[in-house]
């Protein structure tokens, strides 16, 4: 799934990194894929997918849903459909944000 959210983007795995594991990289926007991740890197925020925040140093922070959490649904139902949608509107805010 993120490799078509990334070629969605026109990126490449080179060129928009959005998968970290190790210290967080300096930018002003990060998108944050499910609450656990926002657990690790923003401890104590809350916010609901497609919110935009804005982090301890001034940086817009988007928590969407993780594509571990949009997998477990299995068969395209319409409610997995609408969570689908949902969070491309929110990846699509965000390449606004970036022009």
């Amino acid at each position: 799934m993120m490799a078509k959210i990334v070629t969605a983007m026109h990126e490449t795995p080179e060129t928009a990194p959005i998968v970290f594991t190790g210290e967080r990289p300096p930018a002003k926007m990060y998108v944050v894929l499910g609450s656990e991740a926002m657990k690790k890197w923003y401890p104590g925020m809350r916010g609901a997918p497609g919110q935009w925040l804005r982090g301890r140093n001034g940086e817009d922070v988007l928590l969407t849903y993780s594509p571990e959490y949009l997998l477990r649904f299995g068969a395209a139902t319409p409610a997995l459909m609408k969570l689908k949608r949902e969070m491309w509107t929110s990846l699509k805010g965000v390449m606004q944000r970036l022009r």
